[in-house]
């Protein structure tokens, strides 16, 4: 639960179970008189029975919680609705903290009958019979919030964007992704499926590449790649979201390898290729780790193959031509006694080999980058020493 730091926070007082049920009743009664100002008191009441282990466990708690804070949004959006001021981003987290509060009371709304014995009741079927007492209030609240919700995304998204504050930034982004993240949670609910609210994957689409986006934005690569990956399978193709998710995948990568954790990443980017094997940077990252792993030898396939994927991604032919330049270049290392005469008929033909690579590149780059020109001069300043022709 996310703690609430919308009110001034109450002191835990050392009541037992019992008194804070008593307390959770009391505030039930004034939540339900539905005056804007019980709202705010509620919810500043209540926070030590939400933290309290036992009264924690029951539903009314977390009922009357998500009741006076969904209360209190309606009761802000109203007065927004109507042109007087209110606090935007204290809105936002007051529908945040209802969501979550009436998403932890459902579970719990979900007891078994018993008898006077305290013996489970049965269906006809033998299952044991469920009852549930605030299920439908909240459903109902959280349906009707779903799109209140989406925009809030929206809100911390654009706010995001405007933020010069790195820290504040983060921040920003990652409410986003909390908001954009409830959304879907809500929509792909069973409840919200069979009350017929459910959005096309097309949407939930949209708001998954939205809620990744965030997450990236944040750094937050590991959430990021999943949900970029989630987004692709509901069939949303815009926004460059290969790019973005093969990135993600590549700074996880990365920080794999910082700490020298070549097996994981391999296996990682396996996983990866298993359900995208035509993305030609996946080959290149796999090429970059097998390079960093066993050498050159064990990339050059992996780079070959990302060439071979995509003819316009200029990285893979700069890396298969470096790669072969660097075998050639290990043969002269290892004879450093051999003349020319020795080493042309060995090394010419993986420079002959390595040239067209470089040379498309070159081509291919349209950022200016002189790495793979470098190599190319080297090359052809070796055949001019050499005297090949």
């Amino acid at each position: 639960m996310k703690k609430m730091i919308l009110f001034a926070a109450a002191a835990i007082m050392a009541f037992g179970a019992s008194a804070q049920m008593s307390l959770v009743k009391d505030l039930s009664k004034k939540v339900g008189t539905g005056n804007p100002q019980a709202y705010a008191e509620v919810l500043q009441a209540i926070e030590p029975a939400l933290m309290n282990p036992e009264s924690a466990k029951d539903v009314l708690t977390w009922y009357t919680a998500g009741k006076a804070a969904f209360g209190l949004y309606d009761t802000m959006f109203g007065a927004k609705s109507l042109g007087q001021p209110v606090d935007e981003n204290m809105m936002n987290e007051i529908l945040s903290a209802a969501y979550e509060f009436y998403q932890t009371a459902l579970p719990l709304d979900s007891v078994v009958e018993v008898d006077k014995n305290g013996a489970p009741k049965l269906n006809k079927d033998g299952s044991k019979k469920i009852k549930t007492k605030y299920s439908k209030d909240i459903i109902g609240a959280l349906t009707a919030h779903m799109g209140d919700i989406a925009n809030a995304g929206n809100v911390y998204l654009q706010q995001a964007s405007e933020i010069t504050d790195e820290a504040k930034a983060a921040e920003a982004w990652a409410s986003a992704a909390a908001a954009y993240g409830n959304y879907v949670d809500i929509a792909r609910a069973p409840f919200a499926i069979a009350n017929g609210v459910a959005p096309a994957d097309s949407v939930l689409g949209q708001v998954r590449f939205f809620q990744a986006y965030a997450q990236y934005q944040a750094k937050d690569f590991a959430d990021a790649y999943e949900n970029f990956t989630k987004a692709r399978k509901m069939g949303y193709a815009d926004d460059n979201i290969v790019g973005f998710q093969t990135s993600s995948l590549a700074n996880m990568v990365q920080t794999m390898l910082d700490k020298n954790e070549f097996d994981k990443a391999k296996n990682f980017i396996e996983n990866a290729l298993s359900s995208d094997p035509d993305n030609a940077v996946l080959h290149d990252i796999m090429g970059f780790t097998m390079e960093l792993k066993d050498g050159v030898d064990a990339a050059l396939p992996f780079y070959r193959k990302a060439a071979e994927v995509d003819p316009n991604y200029a990285n893979a032919f700069f890396d298969v031509g470096r790669c072969l330049y660097l075998q050639a270049q290990k043969i002269i290392d290892e004879n450093p006694n051999a003349t020319n005469k020795e080493l042309v008929p060995k090394i010419k033909p993986i420079y002959d080999e390595a040239i067209p690579f470089l040379e498309k590149a070159i081509n291919l780059n349209t950022e200016g980058d002189n790495k793979a020109k470098n190599v190319l001069d080297d090359i052809l300043y070796k055949f001019e020493v050499m005297g090949v022709k």
